[in-house]
């Protein structure tokens, strides 16, 4: 979605008082790179306005899969985030991010002892996570 105001104003609408809202999701710098042309070179703004479009082969759930995938995205920066759930009214208990990811969908990921994913140079982190109550 390219504007996320109206988004965090809907959360704060669906809650109760007291209520809570948590997300994990892909870190904004993820989403700066392109991966579709071997090796991951920067293409994207980290809070870019325009739509990101991407066709590839596969799906996240199924890389091998010969259905052709079309996407359309925005990257909206950790601020953005932040700033939309404020704005309409919830209380930001915390914000955190990791090195580590779940999911193997990056090229050139290791695996990790617990079964994550990492960076093999840890440049950046992977994830974030956000809890934020309506008071």
């Amino acid at each position: 979605m390219p504007d996320l105001k109206p988004w965090g104003k809907m959360i704060a609408e669906k809650l109760n008082k007291g209520g809570s809202f948590y997300m994990v999701e892909f870190h904004p710098i993820v989403w700066m790179f392109d991966y579709l042309e071997g090796i991951p070179i920067i293409k994207y703004g980290y809070m870019q306005e325009e739509v990101i479009y991407e066709e590839y082969v596969g799906t996240y759930a199924d890389p091998n899969s010969k259905m052709i995938s079309k996407e359309s995205t925005w990257n909206h920066g950790l601020s953005e985030v932040i700033n939309a759930l404020t704005e309409a009214g919830l209380h930001i208990e915390f914000l955190n991010e990791y090195d580590d990811s779940p999911y193997n969908i990056l090229p050139d990921l290791v695996e990790t002892q617990s079964g994550n994913y990492i960076l093999k140079n840890k440049l950046y982190p992977l994830i974030f996570e956000i809890k934020a109550t309506k008071l």
